[in-house]
């Protein structure tokens, strides 16, 4: 009797520890503190201006904080979330093929898109190659026509991030283009920077996203000519994409978010379905479609991972010819 009580004893035992092990870091009552939200950019960007729109509807017991932290072209807020405690309680808002970027660039020392948890990927954005009033081009042929014209001129070419998808990709166009020899490429921190030299005419070309230069393109002081997508996108219609130039340069900028490594998945469960359910609110859709110039499309954060593996095989030989 007495060596069954023994069996049993540790069988019980060491149920309670394997359970205890699963469940480690778990927190049952989250979140009971503010959710900080780590946004890489300085404020007015793509990530800062999609994650304070879904600050306004999430339905949390504890509000999203977003906090700014600049450098490194996202990459040192990327770095400080890599860094923070897995307990949900700071995440990251982040485009996956800038973390790619880091990572076949050579710029971080790990591997950020599969070294973060991925939550969710939220909306789709567009890189849009433009100009400024200060050129007089209306077309990317004005621009090639340009070039033709004026051989011993060089054009600099604004863009965020020297060894990230964005230089890859604004220099395979102008590969395809034909105006490769004529460019200078000049790497700037984000978004703030291009649009700044840009409009300072310091660069008579910007690569940026859609939903960074909304206001501009109203104003005029930014004049759009190619978007780097498949097809033509809903907020500019009357742009021609790469694709429909014959550039087979596609990259869609999607917007996302992130937690540490060992994240409890029951807390990036409830981050996800938080995210989900404003995400796919029509109200949401429609005014982050008409307001922000992004196009909604949720993806969980189980399939996102997948299609963020899938990007990366893809970008590696292109990163392999900038290198």
């Amino acid at each position: 009797m007495k060596k069954i009580l023994a069996i049993l004893l540790t069988l019980l035992v060491s149920a309670a520890l394997f359970t205890g092990c699963g469940s480690k870091g778990a927190d049952p009552n989250f979140p009971e503190k503010p959710v900080q939200c780590i946004i890489p950019y300085a404020p007015g960007g793509g990530s800062d201006v999609l994650t304070r729109a879904i600050m306004k509807d999430l339905k949390m017991a504890q509000p999203l904080v977003a906090v700014n932290i600049e450098g490194g072209s996202g990459l040192v807020g990327a770095y400080q979330v890599f860094d923070a405690k897995a307990d949900g309680y700071t995440i990251l808002a982040h485009n996956p093929v800038d973390l790619i970027g880091f990572d076949l660039g050579g710029l971080s020392d790990e591997p950020l898109w599969d070294e973060l948890e991925t939550l969710a990927m939220v909306v789709a954005d567009y890189n849009v190659i433009s100009t400024n009033k200060f050129s007089d081009w209306k077309t990317i042929e004005d621009v090639v026509a340009w070039t033709k014209a004026n051989p011993g001129q060089k054009i600099k070419w604004a863009v965020s991030g020297a060894r990230s998808v964005n230089m890859a990709d604004t220099q395979r166009i102008a590969q395809a283009l034909g105006i490769f020899d004529n460019i200078t490429f000049v790497p700037y921190d984000g978004g703030a920077g291009t649009r700044k030299a840009l409009l300072g005419d310091e660069a008579r070309l910007e690569t940026t996203t859609a939903s960074e230069i909304k206001a501009l393109v109203a104003s005029g002081d930014n004049i759009p000519l190619l978007v780097v997508s498949g097809e033509r996108i809903k907020s500019q219609p009357d742009l021609p994409s790469t694709l429909e130039k014959g550039i087979d340069v596609t990259t869609v900028k999607w917007r996302g978010y992130y937690a540490p490594k060992g994240t409890p998945r029951a807390v990036m469960d409830y981050l996800e379905n938080a995210l989900k359910e404003v995400a796919t609110n029509p109200a949401f859709v429609d005014f982050v479609e008409n307001n922000l110039n992004f196009t909604a499309n949720f993806v969980g954060g189980a399939a996102a991972k997948q299609q963020i593996v899938k990007w990366t095989e893809e970008l590696r030989p292109f990163f392999e010819d900038l290198k």
